[in-house]
């Protein structure tokens, strides 16, 4: 039977980016991935004027201002646990630029990294702790997303809020057994600060209990738009497509950068076979 066993590639979903290099949609998300990948190399060259990126309140009380917004992007390359953080934040990250635009987001990432290192900065803590890395930033979207998205599943079917709840709590207690508790402050006012900065956004419309500002107008998706090859007519979007979770694009995102990284011939079968169905069931066919 012609075409029954036929395997469809699935488009990858073009995003709002404020530039291209090749296919790539450059957004904020991935820009500040890229400067933590470089910020390894920089590493190799010269860790010590690395660390003077990240964070620590007496640093910034001495004069290095800059360390208020340079701490994410410092990343050195200690553990494997950085390459996981880096591609950790770029899906997280992704998932909300997605939603509520890259101006938007930018805004966001910009108010979570200055100002809790601000408020922290005037605390003046007896004992200083560095902080830095693209992680604090993950943990706090991951705590937006799943908060969202209430009924979200991550691996194995673990709702997504749980496995938030599983890193804050960790964090939360391996920098109480360090008595670390600058950077303890710090993540869980940058969890506050993106709660706060993601109501302003239009996200968490059912969390009551976050403030909204007066005047602040919910924010409307954008329509997604699609270049044709021959015309540059815009195709639009709407209630009439079959809603998906947000953890099956994720899923084809990883596929997708796992075909991309290696071919598709890197995919297994049982790969290939889900990849196909979440083409269909996000085509809605």
């Amino acid at each position: 039977m012609p075409g029954r066993y036929q395997f469809s590639m699935p488009e990858r979903p073009s995003r709002d980016g404020w530039f291209r290099v090749g296919t790539v949609d450059v957004t904020t998300t991935a820009l500040l991935v890229g400067l933590g990948v470089l910020s390894m190399f920089w590493y190799a060259v010269d860790k010590a004027s690395l660390e003077k990126l990240a964070f620590v309140g007496v640093g910034v009380r001495d004069g290095d201002i800059w360390r208020l917004f340079t701490w994410p992007i410092a990343n050195p390359p200690t553990e494997i646990w950085v390459v996981l953080t880096l591609a950790f934040f770029w899906f997280v990250g992704h998932r909300i630029e997605d939603q509520v635009g890259r101006g938007r987001f930018t805004w966001l990432i910009v108010a979570m990294t200055i100002v809790p290192s601000a408020l922290v900065t005037l605390l003046s803590f007896d004992v200083s702790f560095y902080a830095f890395g693209l992680g604090i930033l993950g943990i706090a979207l991951l705590v937006v997303f799943a908060l969202d998205n209430p009924s979200a599943m991550f691996f194995f079917g673990i709702p997504a809020w749980v496995i938030a709840a599983i890193y804050v709590g960790i964090d939360a207690l391996r920098y109480l057994g360090d008595r670390a508790y600058e950077p303890l402050v710090l993540e869980l006012l940058v969890i506050a600060v993106g709660l706060v900065g993601a109501r302003q956004c239009g996200l968490l419309s059912h969390m009551q209990v976050i403030p909204k500002l007066a005047g602040n107008r919910a924010h409307t998706a954008k329509p997604a738009r699609r270049k044709g090859k021959h015309s540059g007519q815009t195709v639009i979007t709407g209630p009439w497509e079959v809603a998906h979770s947000p953890a099956d694009q994720m899923e084809l995102d990883l596929l997708l950068d796992k075909i991309s990284a290696a071919g598709i011939d890197s995919l297994s079968k049982t790969e290939k076979t889900r990849l196909n169905e979440l083409s269909k069931k996000l085509r809605g066919r």
